[in-house]
């Protein structure tokens, strides 16, 4: 779990440089956003992987909160995941785009690494995480529904 400190400050990149999907996290609590938000990798490489590829493309950071919430309310239906994997791939070159002008290699190398990135969160292992992210919502939704007729 990060600290609120860290969601702020990705927040704050977030609505600065206009992240697509930055509405759609603002309807979530800290503690939500904190709880879910893993870093840059998928949850079965671990902490200690995610650590150290978030710290590598740290500057995909934002991206990667907006890509996580949106596996977090996954539906489970295809349009939805390709389109979440092509908005972390448009945010992830905005952000490539800020940080560098348009003559730096820099910019072309980041742009080259979060085209990397779109090719791992929509490959097979990204499809087979949005669906687990959908089972664990359905019982989420169906626990709600519990709790709230039994009031």
């Amino acid at each position: 779990m990060v600290e609120t400190t860290t969601i702020d400050a990705l927040l704050n990149v977030a609505v600065r440089y206009e992240l697509y999907g930055v509405d759609f996290i603002r309807d979530f609590d800290y503690a939500t956003l904190c709880r879910e938000y893993n870093g840059i990798g998928p949850e079965w490489a671990g902490a200690p992987i995610r650590e150290k590829t978030t710290k590598w493309f740290s500057l995909f950071e934002p991206a990667a909160l907006i890509h996580d919430m949106r596996n977090y309310m996954s539906d489970g239906r295809k349009e939805a995941f390709d389109a979440a994997n092509l908005e972390f791939l448009a945010n992830c070159r905005k952000l490539a785009n800020a940080a560098y002008p348009w003559y730096s290699w820099r910019r072309y190398r980041a742009r080259f690494v979060a085209h990397l990135l779109y090719d791992f969160v929509d490959g097979p292992g990204g499809w087979m995480a949005w669906r687990e992210c959908w089972e664990k919502r359905k019982e989420r939704i169906q626990g709600d529904g519990a709790s709230r007729s039994v009031v």
